[in-house]
């Protein structure tokens, strides 16, 4: 299950987060901009970020799994925090989820995602793997 979820990371990542993020960085550019180093940049960066979030990722799908899709997180503990990062990142931004947050302390939150569990798995499918 985890490798799977390492995969479909990854291809969420190559597939729905760096096309648009490079289509920004291209529009935003102005002529003096190396636009092919930053689109470049952007993708070591976001890969980067997709392997160090990747536990987390996986436990959340597993989370969502269970729970036919809706999964609580606070970001008081690390495993909470990296759930949170990852699908904000990863889910909610290329509209595989949405998400609630409400403060529980200064600085602290608890975030409810609601994970579209029929386009992910579509998704997934696409990527070669069955969630």
């Amino acid at each position: 299950m985890a490798d799977d979820a390492k995969r479909l990371l990854r291809y969420i990542v190559q597939n729905l987060v760096l096309p648009v993020e490079a289509k920004e960085a291209q529009l935003d550019a102005s002529a003096a901009q190396d636009v092919p180093g930053e689109i470049d940049a952007l993708t070591a960066s976001n890969m980067e970020e997709a392997e160090r979030l990747a536990p987390y990722f996986a436990r959340g799908i597993a989370l969502a799994r269970q729970s036919g899709g809706r999964i609580t997180v606070d970001d008081t503990d690390d495993e909470g925090n990296g759930i949170a990062d990852a699908f904000a990142r990863f889910l909610v931004v290329p509209n595989l989820a949405t998400s609630q947050s409400e403060e529980l302390s200064e600085g602290h939150y608890r975030y409810t995602f609601d994970v579209d569990w029929q386009r992910l798995s579509e998704l997934a499918r696409k990527a070669g793997m069955n969630l």
